[in-house]
């Protein structure tokens, strides 16, 4: 989960899908980066979104779309969002926020605190920063707001509604011609 710093952000959700679906759109390459903890109930919100996005998408858009699930260690991936050479970078985490639980937002670089506890090995700061300067991409961090982040808690039925609710919105913008088409 991204520890980010509180603010008053008030309703998110018309800003976040407006910004996201014009990098979406303008980008040639993307790759989606699933961050995130199963086993810790609503920090497996990243992971879920990207599981159900992969499972939606396989076989189509190989060229544009990676979906690669980082986990714990997103970090380990570098290489390989490197190597596909992505235009734009859709983290997926749970994210501390201000807003009610289930709530999708976009965590802006300057809101992740760099603090070395959180459920990642690295700062998720510091790997926003290591990707825009080596991959020369953008990136957009997509949080979900928890609600449950105890060890071996289940995800909460809250919480997995807006992960399926974003899956298939990115699903759309990935595949505004339909996905069976």
């Amino acid at each position: 989960m991204s520890p980010i710093m509180r603010n008053k952000m008030g309703s998110a959700a018309p800003f976040w899908k407006k910004r996201l679906k014009q990098e979406i759109l303008a980008a040639k390459k993307i790759v989606v980066l699933a961050v995130g903890n199963k086993s810790k109930g609503d920090d497996a919100a990243g992971i879920v979104c990207a599981e159900k996005l992969k499972k939606l998408v396989w076989g189509k858009a190989r060229s544009r779309l990676k979906i690669l699930l980082g986990s714990e260690t997103p970090e380990s991936l570098t290489g390989e969002i490197r190597k596909f050479r992505p235009d734009l970078v859709l983290i997926l985490d749970a994210a501390q926020g201000t807003h009610q639980p289930g709530t999708v937002f976009i965590v802006e670089k300057d809101q992740i605190r760099d603090e070395g506890v959180s459920t990642h090995k690295i700062s998720l700061a510091l790997l926003v920063s290591y990707l825009e300067e080596t991959v020369g991409c953008k990136v957009i961090v997509l949080g979900i707001q928890p609600l449950n982040l105890c060890e071996g808690a289940m995800m909460s039925v809250r919480i997995e509604k807006s992960a399926k609710k974003l899956t298939e919105y990115l699903a759309s913008l990935f595949f505004p011609e339909g996905l069976f088409q």
